[in-house]
């Protein structure tokens, strides 16, 4: 006689017998877990809507940021207004995103801070 046991999240025991019980759990992640441009990514959302893998979402958002003690530069692969650089010479968390027309470097964003070379977070706006 074979059971089928569901494993769900409101299952919280397993009453086990004398007899041999074989368990065998699948899980709902299609293609190779250990790789992760087999696993498909729907419904991504922002920057992510065109991705269709967990590892292109990776990989998209580690493009989004930036450790360094220098800044990446205008011809730096997926450079793009938006992506953020922590500046770990100057301990600053900078944006990248356009100064003056057609001008684009990193600025500063600093709370409480109105000088002019450096953004004031405002609850949304910079």
């Amino acid at each position: 006689m074979a059971t089928t046991i569901s494993i769900t999240p409101s299952t919280t025991s397993l009453n086990a017998t004398s007899q041999t019980t074989t368990l065998t759990i699948s899980s709902a992640i299609g293609g190779d877990v250990s790789d992760a441009a087999g696993i498909t990514l729907t419904g991504g959302v922002g920057t992510l809507s065109t991705e269709s893998s967990v590892e292109g979402a990776l990989n998209f958002l580690a493009n989004q940021f930036y450790v360094s003690t220098t800044a990446p530069t205008a011809n730096t692969q997926n450079l793009a207004e938006g992506d953020l650089f922590y500046d770990t010479d100057d301990n600053q968390l900078k944006i990248y995103r356009e100064t003056s027309t057609g001008n684009f470097e990193f600025v500063p964003i600093m709370i409480g801070n109105d000088s002019a070379d450096s953004d004031t977070v405002d609850a949304g706006g910079f």
